[in-house]
This record gives structure tokens, C-alpha cells and sequence, in this order.
């Protein structure tokens, strides 16, 4: 007898161990289908926010025809005053103050390496001013 009522309560156990079970997996199911709805959405909303729009290309485009007309132009050696060179990269008010000196020493610059002569320019400051010089 007791043993009938061991065997019942454990098929009682397990049925309840079962529908808990088919229970849970219905929610499962319902979470997996309402994950990938919303899934879904936010890639449609992301998709939305990557469109770029009319201004924001015409604003990119802008910038470097600004920048490229400014680099471009040319500075001449043997006319620059200070200001004018001190447009060069890493040309500040004592290095043109040189270039000036030198100018008006040794005469109007032959070739644009010739600025090399001048103390304080080496090959690194002249490679990077280089495109930029004129005669």
C-alpha cells in the first residue's frame, strides 16, 4: 500500500513537473516571437537614422574646398613680408624675421631649397612648406 502511494505521488509529481514545463515553453515561445518583432522595428528605426540627409553631405563637401583653396596659396620668397610667412607651417614670427634677414643679406632667394640656408629651417620644416613656395 505504501508503495502504490509512493508510485502515485510520484506520477503526481511528475505530471506537475511536465505541465510546468509545456507551461513555460509556451512563454518562451511567446518571448521568442515578441523579441523578434521588436528586433524587426529597431532595425527599420536604425535604418531611418543612418539616411543622411541633403545639408549634412552639402556641409562635408564644403569643408575642404575651403581648406584646399587656403593651402594652395602660394607664397613667394622673394616678396613675403612677416605676415605672409608665418602662413607657413611652423614659420612663426622669429623664423620669418630670419627668412627677411637673409633675404636682405644675401640677396632674393635663387631656389626655393636655398631657404634651407636659413637657421632654424631644416629639411623636415622645408619638406612641409615645400609645395607651398614660391619664387
Amino acid at each position: 500500500m505504501k508503495k502504490i502511494i509512493l508510485i502515485l505521488k510520484g506520477i503526481s509529481y511528475l505530471f506537475s513537473l511536465l505541465s510546468l514545463l509545456s507551461i513555460s515553453n509556451s512563454y518562451a515561445q511567446q518571448f521568442d516571437q515578441q523579441y523578434l518583432k521588436w528586433k524587426t522595428e529597431q532595425q527599420a528605426h536604425d535604418a531611418r537614422l543612418k539616411i543622411p540627409r541633403v545639408s549634412t553631405r552639402e556641409h562635408y563637401l564644403a569643408k575642404p574646398a575651403l581648406n584646399s583653396t587656403s593651402s594652395a596659396t602660394k607664397i613667394n620668397l622673394n616678396q613675403a613680408n612677416a605676415e605672409q610667412l608665418q602662413e607657413l607651417s611652423g614659420i612663426g614670427q622669429k623664423k620669418a624675421e630670419a627668412i627677411i634677414a637673409y633675404r636682405q643679406k644675401n640677396g632674393k632667394f635663387k631656389n626655393i631649397e636655398e631657404l634651407q640656408q636659413v637657421k632654424g629651417i631644416g629639411p623636415a620644416l622645408f619638406s612641409k612648406n615645400k609645395d607651398r613656395l614660391a619664387l
